[in-house]
């Protein structure tokens, strides 16, 4: 159904090459195809999506000029004059603070986000963390696990929607297309993608790695990403005998989705995680993924089906998946067909926009804010005019 009468203003912590800032594109492109009217405002600039959003029409409204945050709450307020949004919607858990400032201002309902699994914001923002939880009116997470999460926190939950991650199917397979062909001997390659910061635990997998190369030597690891543990990480991998040969940080990269393709097994080690991208993106490339239980990859991966969810010891049990799925062609290329199949059924970008005015309309209807609901009824806006 098509929203013409709809304005919503996303704002975005920063558009740097990660998973929130890739679906925060994914939403703006989706909401533009349902006709809805568009605008995306940056606290930073020069970063990865910028381009991704000026080839859609979108090019993001810089608002970081200013140097603290009530002067950027002012200079985004001003920003928004003239286009008298219905939605103002955070793609970051810390700029939930400006949504909820600026939001009465415009009679717009004011959504913050949740990408993590609350631990995680909780963790990052400090004593700013609870009240960047409570002052939106509504929150949008990622996953099930965050709300499960925000109740054994102590956090009302009655104000999340659920709305998971997607993935654009058919962009996805045009870059992997680009993977060269895989060379005689290249043994059997698990890949990792994420930025290298402490809540990834790519020490696990590299420990993994190690043991399961005493029993099968041609196992490597490929490392995708930056951030700063790679130092720490580099040196662990020396100390554990698995450079330069048994294992490759490949650095931050634009063509994961060609790496991907190329690899045998995706691994995800993490303690922290909302809905994450790279488990979507790697059963998009037909790969088994060896997960720890962490936000809603248990969830994502089906144990046996589509890959592995470890419990217990996390490197242990990785390291004993990894064996198993080096050894069995087969199994890899069953459990990668099964996972590439529930991708392409369940979470597919094509969903995306019709999830999001569903999200809106429960809001409306929970918050009884009438000016959105009158902006998501049918054939609103037609006649012209501002609501």
């Amino acid at each position: 159904m098509k929203m013409p009468g709809l304005r919503v203003a996303l704002l975005a912590g920063g558009l740097t090459q990660g998973g929130a800032e890739k679906q925060l594109v994914y939403m703006a492109g989706a909401l533009q195809r349902e006709g809805a009217h568009v605008r995306v405002y940056s606290l930073t600039r020069g970063d990865y999506y910028e381009t991704a959003l000026g080839s859609i029409g979108l090019p993001p409204v810089w608002i970081g000029r200013v140097g603290n945050p009530a002067a950027r709450v002012a200079a985004w307020a001003r920003a928004l004059r003239g286009f008298a949004p219905h939605v103002l919607q955070a793609g970051h858990f810390f700029a939930n603070l400006y949504v909820a400032l600026v939001a009465p201002l415009y009679r717009a309902a004011g959504i913050g986000s949740i990408r993590s699994d609350v631990y995680q914001e909780m963790e990052a923002n400090g004593r700013w963390g609870p009240a960047l939880y409570r002052m939106p009116g509504s929150l949008i997470a990622n996953s099930h696990a965050a709300v499960q999460n925000a109740a054994a926190l102590g956090f009302p939950t009655g104000k999340i929607e659920v709305l998971p991650n997607v993935i654009d199917v058919a962009a996805f397979d045009g870059e992997a297309a680009l993977a060269p062909p895989r060379r005689a001997g290249e043994g059997t390659v698990v890949i990792a993608a994420c930025r290298l910061v402490a809540a990834k635990r790519i020490d696990r997998l590299l420990r993994a790695i190690a043991i399961a190369r005493n029993t099968t030597p041609a196992l490597r690891g490929l490392i995708v990403g930056e951030g700063p543990e790679g130092p720490a990480l580099r040196q662990l991998a020396g100390e554990l005998g698995l450079l330069p040969d048994a294992v490759a940080f490949a650095g931050r990269r634009n063509d994961v989705a060609a790496l991907m393709r190329g690899a045998d097994i995706a691994a995800l080690t993490s303690d922290h995680e909302g809905f994450p991208n790279v488990v979507l993106e790697a059963m998009a490339a037909g790969l088994p993924v060896v997960t720890t239980r962490t936000g809603d990859a248990g969830v994502i991966v089906e144990d046996g089906m589509t890959g592995y969810v470890v419990d217990g010891d996390p490197v242990e049990a990785v390291a004993r998946k990894l064996l198993l799925l080096a050894s069995d062609r087969p199994l890899r290329e069953r459990l990668g067909g099964a996972g590439r199949a529930k991708i392409v059924g369940r979470y597919s970008v094509d969903a995306l926009g019709g999830m999001m005015l569903a999200t809106y309309t429960a809001i409306a209807a929970r918050t009884r804010h009438v000016r959105l609901a009158a902006a998501l009824a049918p054939n609103a806006g037609t006649a012209g005019g501002i609501a």
